[in-house]
């Protein structure tokens, strides 16, 4: 009998050994499983920390391209009130210059007619015969007619003291 409690209690313990060892290699795989499972979570947890990381590097990009696109906007908007104002001031001198070209011309119409009318009036005598027409040399700077070779000496205006007072009265007339 002491020999098979011997063996039983060698039984026993063999069965307790086994079974710890079962444990043990149980225990073992679920470590190993719990520590690949941490390992695949631990890079998974890289890998969005990563692309974290990327998404706020963009975001600034982002913020700070639309910060300068604000800015170029800024400026441009600068710009086109500058030349607009610049436009507004030279289309206002153009009427004024186009308003001062008008009045120019019409000034000049007149001066025109009242130099017709006076060297009509001074290429007509008393009876309203025409003297000849009237032509300015450029070398001798005067006005000659064809009839004036034999007075040298002697001006229209000598010859019609009232000549320039009729010009005159013609050129009031003109500006009114």
């Amino acid at each position: 009998m002491e020999n098979a409690m011997r063996i039983s209690s060698k039984l026993g313990r063999d069965n307790a050994e086994r079974e710890a060892k079962l444990e043990l290699e149980v225990l073992k795989t679920s470590l190993q499983t719990t520590a690949e499972e941490n390992e695949k979570l631990r890079r998974e947890m890289l890998k969005t920390e990563t692309e974290r990381s990327k998404a706020l590097e963009l975001a600034e990009s982002a913020r700070a391209a639309e910060h300068e696109a604000l800015l170029r906007v800024d400026k441009s908007c600068k710009k086109v009130a500058r030349v607009t104002e610049q436009l507004d001031a030279a289309q206002a001198s153009n009427a004024e210059l186009e308003a001062e070209l008008r009045r120019l011309k019409v000034q000049c119409h007149q001066w025109r007619k009242a130099a017709e009318a006076a060297a009509a009036m001074l290429s007509t005598n008393k009876y309203g015969e025409r003297r000849g027409s009237w032509d300015y040399h450029t070398i001798t700077s005067r006005l000659s007619s064809p009839q004036s070779d034999d007075e040298d000496d002697d001006s229209p205006k000598k010859k019609n003291p009232n000549m320039l007072k009729k010009i005159g009265l013609l050129l009031k007339k003109g500006h009114k």
